[in-house]
């Protein structure tokens, strides 16, 4: 077993020993991010979205009930909330927005936004959302806000702060998004299908990219994590493989991340890297884990 550890480069993650938290019974916990000391959990099964803060050493979380954000029937400006789907978040935006949101995203094709400095969730307006068909995603990028239409088969971006305007089509023709996953942004676009294809656009255009299968498959992909500028790495999360598959931009394996021993990544449902600090923070659907980011040659 170690030999094959070896060969097929399964780097053990030792720091899974105790969560930072724990769901209650029947969660299932499917989306995390990280801001600051901030950590935002979506939980699908739940229908809420609930916050939790880390003390200043990033090592616990002194309260672990957690704060609900959003949650499925609330009333928001007049508006009922639907079941959430999807979450990113919004940096402040130089000389339009000085203030960093939290975006949720409903299943009747609406945005909420919260910000931590304001007391209750508000409706986002955005321009032609009533023409949306089936949104299944949203992703910030540089400020612009990225909606993926499953319905239309189009990305719509609307850049900075401008959500009154018109959004511009991505793509130069409809794309099948039918069996999308998770989608994310590097400058490029990179979506995940439910088969565990991954699929790479640039300028509007689908490029060639699969991902190196010599060492195997991914047995049930479930989230994408595509590494910034400093960190040119894809994460594909494995919930029935309970570990982390990396490659390169290129599609090359690299390695794979796995718990050292026992299952504690049973279940598991989602990834957030914390670029900044080099932590990834790893989600199942009952718990909550920190882990540092292995660096050597990541």
């Amino acid at each position: 077993n170690r030999m094959l550890q070896d060969v097929m480069r399964v780097e053990p993650l030792y720091g899974l020993v105790s969560p930072l938290v724990q769901f209650p019974a029947g969660a299932q916990a499917s989306q995390v991010l990280v801001i600051d000391q901030n950590i935002y959990v979506l939980d699908t099964v739940r229908q809420v979205v609930e916050s939790f803060r880390l003390d200043s050493s990033l090592e616990i979380v002194p309260d672990a009930s957690g704060t609900v954000v959003l949650s499925q029937g609330d009333v928001v400006d007049g508006v009922t909330v639907g079941p959430l789907l999807d979450m990113t978040w919004q940096a402040p935006i130089t000389g339009i927005q000085d203030r960093s949101a939290l975006l949720v995203l409903d299943d009747s094709n609406r945005v909420f936004r919260f910000d931590p400095r304001v007391e209750g969730p508000s409706v986002l307006d955005l321009a032609d959302s009533d023409k949306w068909q089936d949104v299944r995603q949203i992703e910030v990028y540089q400020g612009r806000l990225y909606v993926a239409d499953a319905g239309t088969g189009q990305i719509y971006r609307f850049d900075p702060g401008q959500y009154e305007t018109a959004p511009t089509p991505w793509f130069a023709q409809p794309v099948n998004l039918s069996d999308m996953r998770t989608m994310r942004i590097d400058g490029e676009i990179w979506i995940l299908l439910n088969t565990g294809q991954v699929l790479r656009y640039f300028d509007q255009q689908q490029v060639p990219f699969s991902l190196d299968n010599s060492v195997g498959l991914i047995e049930q992909p479930i989230d994408l994590v595509v590494g910034d500028d400093t960190n040119p790495y894809l994460y594909l999360v494995d919930r029935a493989g309970e570990r982390i598959w990396v490659y390169d931009k290129n599609g090359k394996y690299t390695k794979q991340f796995a718990a050292a021993e026992g299952h504690p990544l049973r279940g598991l449902s989602g990834l957030f890297i914390e670029d900044v600090t080099d932590l990834m923070y790893l989600l199942t659907d009952s718990s909550l884990y920190k882990h540092p980011l292995p660096l050597d040659g990541q």
